[in-house]
């Protein structure tokens, strides 16, 4: 990371993303870290999250979610009206994803991406929210 006057710079180059530690999801107990921090932006919060499985479902009821896939591929699954949508996003995609969505990615081979989510209203389900007894 680069300080320049009160500016923040961070290095998101190839080289950069492929030095990032994927976190095995299967293995961790708490929420991991950004491997570039998390910073505010407005009413929301944005890092880079890098792993490989399936994190739990969320949703984020202060807004939209915005999703810039950096590198490997996701398969992003909405739920909405009780169906699930599920698509692969690679590097490159950039996705929003609609306020009070629950939503999930499942990168079996690994992904890591930029996030920029709304810090207030989120809500965590480790299991799929529509068939929760």
């Amino acid at each position: 990371m680069m300080v320049t006057m009160s500016v923040i710079v961070h290095d998101l180059s190839p080289d950069a993303l492929r030095a990032m530690t994927q976190v095995d999801l299967a293995r961790v107990t708490e929420r991991p870290g950004s491997p570039i921090g998390e910073h505010a932006f407005g009413d929301c919060r944005f890092g880079v999250g890098s792993f490989v499985g399936c994190p739990h479902w969320e949703r984020h009821n202060g807004g939209d979610e915005l999703l810039f896939v950096l590198a490997g591929t996701s398969n992003l699954s909405i739920l909405e009206d009780g169906d699930v949508h599920t698509q692969a996003v690679g590097a490159g995609s950039l996705v929003v994803v609609p306020q009070s969505h629950w939503h999930s990615n499942d990168a079996p081979d690994g992904v890591t991406m930029l996030y920029v989510t709304p810090r207030d209203g989120n809500e965590h389900s480790s299991t799929r929210p529509d068939r929760q007894a």
